[in-house]
């Protein structure tokens, strides 16, 4: 959606803008409301006319790749095969480096090690609604442990549980035993996310279960390195952050063998980093995690079987585990990405050291006046959970970059990560961090946040200058919001002048390249017939994504039906309005529906994989995101599932983010949802769209559906380097008169 005040994309929420704050009304009824009628108006000349029609995105991905094969021109290809690796596997050698550190742990081998597995089981939502605590509980359960592995489980922060003995409310530990779960001991109503309690559990399972071998599982929602670990539904306010983490095993004074996040992005740069001083390995996923998370039967079983597993063969058991018991229950339950990474944490401090090195040339190519090169190379690089948290992949924006030094870099992430896997997505090599790009505001915060576990350095004198750049690239550019691209209203410039780090004079110093927005004219081509956007070879050089947006006209104002990754140019490179030659859009069990792209991937085999989302409301009350994916799978679409609104909320709810997509059930109804404009272009409301669905034991049906006899107006977003968002005009396309 877009906010009515800024002007922003805003997929949070539809009560306040994710941006600016602005309060959003509630939706109301607009079922009985005409969906393709109004006054018939006059079609621009051609508009009609059948000229081109493609499948959905195919030219976006074209596109896409006609850049890439530009870049490779100007040499960027080099770099690209040259660091490129064959996919993931178990690293059998280390960097060379002088001063990597001994593991903590030294196994004795024969089958002589004993193993402690703590399990910190923080139920929240993921049990209530889904049971998924007690689905893994079950399979630790079932597990073949043998005599030389405990396993010690906390649980709490849930209101419901379905596990027998597990009490509502309740902060309890248990061990298994036998194959059955024994109560340890009973905590009574407390919070689980604060470093005390995760400190005292940690003490209590060494001092309960001495080993000589130690590991740390933390199960429940992730928020990467911004947002820490961790929903507690009985304290909803509370998070461990990761110097919080870092204080409860620094008190605990135990050193883990491994440390893993059954959680979503935690698979980060800052997370290994903190965790260096007391683990040995860290596993965690690069991307979203799916709610029934990791294979707790097969990795328990093999370490079982033998308490003396490599740790690096350990860790590729849960990795594969993983992706396969993703693999099954996507088949059954809906489609979910799955990435998981074995780190060794004692390379960290070397791959610090090169990331920093490797920043230092970064800076010096913003000094060059490189700011374009390094944010395209951002932006095109694997971005995580829809781009909203700020994690990129590193070595994929080391290949994109191409900065010096990006060799010893990405020979120290080769070595340090020792085996990671993803399903179908390309770009994802077993580290994420955090690079400041698409929320500016929480700059400093992230700042602060990493001074307390020590991490910031070049990386961070690099990062000042190029949120400032950024900053004032939003500050110069004269963009267009949707409102104004309707009614020509200015909007608002962004004001980073409050923040610390804001530097005056850096930015007034720095020679922007830009695009003057307002100058942009929509023209006609007469010969194909179609209207047109000129874009010059350096417009498109600063420009970062393009999508489609489409309103439909009612009779008493515009529909706002969303934004599509799809969109056209001609020979010239100009971009090109021409919906008229198709009329069609994304439909649900036939029914026209408001969608709103969210994101394009490549899969290994080299195809395209499209992402986006439909707002709705579920039985009523529920505000929530309807998840579509059109994959090589299934080309004409799927519905994935559907997500709470603020799933990707990071500034609520303490930031962590929700596991995996919710699934719908027969009976369930929803309501669809559209933004509303009036005729002058200012923003009405919320409203429930067309018809309720019911869902059936079938799953229902994603098609694209004509959209009637209405008028449509087309523009498109822009989105440029300094995530400036811009709308062209509106083209007016009518049909039902010749």
């Amino acid at each position: 959606m877009f906010c009515p005040r800024c002007g922003g994309s805003n997929p949070e929420d539809y009560n306040f803008c994710g941006r600016c704050g602005a309060p959003r009304t509630q939706p109301r009824d607009f079922a009985d409301a005409p969906q393709q009628g109004g006054p018939y108006r006059a079609p621009a000349p051609g508009a009609y006319r059948p000229i081109i029609k493609r499948r959905k995105g195919r030219l976006a991905a074209l596109i896409l790749l006609g850049l890439f094969l530009a870049a490779a021109a100007a040499g960027v290809l080099v770099n690209l095969v040259s660091l490129q690796s064959a996919g993931g596997g178990i690293s059998v050698t280390d960097t060379g480096a002088d001063g990597f550190r001994d593991n903590y742990t030294q196994l004795y081998g024969d089958g002589r090690d004993t193993v402690t597995v703590m399990v910190y089981l923080c139920g929240s939502d993921l049990e209530t609604d889904g049971g998924y605590g007690t689905m893994d509980i079950n399979e630790m359960l079932s597990a073949e442990l043998g005599s030389n592995v405990h396993v010690v489980l906390e649980t709490g922060g849930c209101a419901d549980w379905s596990m027998p003995g597990i009490e509502d409310g309740q902060v309890q530990r248990w061990a298994i035993e036998d194959g059955r779960l024994v109560e340890l001991e009973r905590r009574g109503n407390i919070g689980m996310l604060n470093a005390e309690e995760l400190q005292d559990f940690i003490e209590f399972a060494a001092r309960t279960y001495p080993a000589n071998r130690y590991q740390l599982i933390f199960w429940d929602h992730g928020g990467g390195s911004l947002y820490g670990y961790g929903f507690d539904q009985l304290y909803p306010e509370s998070v461990l952050f990761l110097p919080d983490i870092a204080r409860a095993l620094s008190g605990a004074g135990v050193r883990f063998d491994l440390v893993g996040f059954d959680a979503c992005l935690m698979g980060t740069i800052e997370a290994a980093y903190m965790l260096e001083p007391y683990a040995d390995f860290m596993i965690g996923s690069e991307e979203t995690e799916p709610a029934w998370g990791w294979d707790y039967a097969a990795w328990l079983s093999a370490l079982g079987n033998n308490p003396s597993v490599d740790t690096v063969e350990l860790g590729r058991i849960i990795v594969d585990s993983f992706i396969e018991h993703n693999a099954a229950f996507s088949a059954e339950l809906g489609g979910s990405d799955a990435t998981l990474s074995v780190v060794s944490l004692r390379e960290i401090p070397y791959v610090y050291k090169t990331l920093c090195a490797y920043m230092t040339n970064a800076s010096e190519a913003l000094a060059d006046r490189e700011y374009t090169m390094i944010s395209s190379a951002v932006a095109r690089s694997r971005a995580f959970a829809g781009g909203g948290y700020d994690l990129i992949d590193i070595r994929d924006f080391v290949i994109r970059s191409g900065l010096e030094d990006a060799r010893a870099l990405s020979d120290a992430l080769d070595s340090a990560v020792k085996y990671t896997r993803s399903s179908a997505r390309t770009g994802v090599y077993g580290l994420s961090m955090y690079f400041p790009y698409t929320n500016l505001s929480v700059y400093g915060y992230a700042k602060n946040l990493f001074a307390q576990i020590g991490y910031g350095g070049d990386i961070y004198e690099f990062y000042d200058a190029f949120v400032n750049i950024m900053a004032g690239g939003q500050k110069n550019a004269a963009t267009v919001s949707l409102n104004e691209a309707l009614t020509g209203q200015e909007a608002a410039q962004a004001d980073y002048s409050i923040y610390d780090w804001y530097d005056n004079s850096a930015v007034d110093s720095y020679t922007y390249d830009g695009i003057d927005y307002t100058e942009l004219e929509i023209l006609w081509d007469e010969e194909n017939g179609w209207w047109y956007l000129p874009l010059s070879e350096e417009d498109w050089n600063l420009i970062t994504a393009v999508e489609m947006q489409i309103l439909l006209d009612d009779g008493e104002g515009y529909i706002d039906l969303g934004s599509d990754q799809y969109y056209e140019t001609d020979d010239a490179g100009n971009l090109v309005l021409n919906y008229g030659a198709d009329n069609t859009w994304v439909a649900i069990d036939g029914q026209i529906v408001c969608y709103y792209a969210e994101d394009t991937f490549i899969d290994e085999d080299g195809g395209s994989i499209f992402t986006g989302y439909v707002p709705a409301v579920l039985n009523g009350e529920t505000d929530i995101q309807i998840v579509l994916q059109w994959d090589s799978a299934e080309p004409g679409g799927y519905i994935a599932g559907y997500r709470p609104t603020d799933y990707y909320a990071p500034f609520g709810s303490g930031g962590t983010l929700g596991k995996g997509y919710k699934q719908f059930k027969p009976g369930d109804t929803v309501d669809f949802v559209c933004d509303y404009y009036r005729y002058d272009g200012t923003f009405d409301s919320s409203y429930y769209f067309g018809d309720t669905l019911v869902i059936g034991d079938q799953p229902p049906a994603v098609t694209y559906e004509d959209v009637g006899d209405g008028t449509v107006l087309q523009c498109y977003m822009l989105v440029d380097v300094y995530q400036n968002r811009t709308w062209t005009e509106t083209v007016e396309f009518g049909y039902g008169g010749s």
